[in-house]
């Protein structure tokens, strides 16, 4: 019976689509006893938690590109022996106290590099090394 239903709401919402009549779903929902009132608060309401979640998938995505971005940047510094990245990183390390821990910025991995610049503002330090590699 439910597939019967969502196929007849499938060929009604094409013929209409076709037809250029929007309204045609709400009068068929109306006319088969259904509150559109509520159909509309629950797929605004699920409209606004899926909007939520994929607008946090992508900032973390995006999070996780400049954070993979300025690390890598950080890394080529160390290995070009760059002194205004290699102070800047310097100076985040004094800052976060993690002095005795990142002693040797030359043995620094990936991770290591990622886990100091972690909660920076990615954005600014990639400028700055930007403009430090023109």
């Amino acid at each position: 019976m439910m597939n019967k239903f969502i196929q007849d709401i499938d060929e009604i919402i094409l013929s209409r689509l076709i037809e250029g009549n929007e309204d045609f779903l709400n009068e068929y929902l109306e006319d088969n006893g259904y509150d559109i009132n509520a159909i509309d608060n629950i797929s605004t309401k699920k409209f606004k938690q899926l909007s939520f979640t994929l607008n946090a998938k992508l900032r973390l995505e995006k999070d996780q590109f400049l954070l993979n971005k300025v690390s890598d940047m950080f890394i080529d510094a160390i290995e070009k022996n760059l002194d205004k990245p290699i102070s800047y990183l310097n100076g985040l390390i004094q800052r976060n106290k993690l002095a005795l821990r990142y002693r040797n910025l030359d043995k620094l991995n990936e991770e290591e590099i990622r886990n100091i610049i972690r909660d920076q503002n990615l954005l600014e330090i990639l400028e700055m090394l930007e403009k430090e590699n023109e």
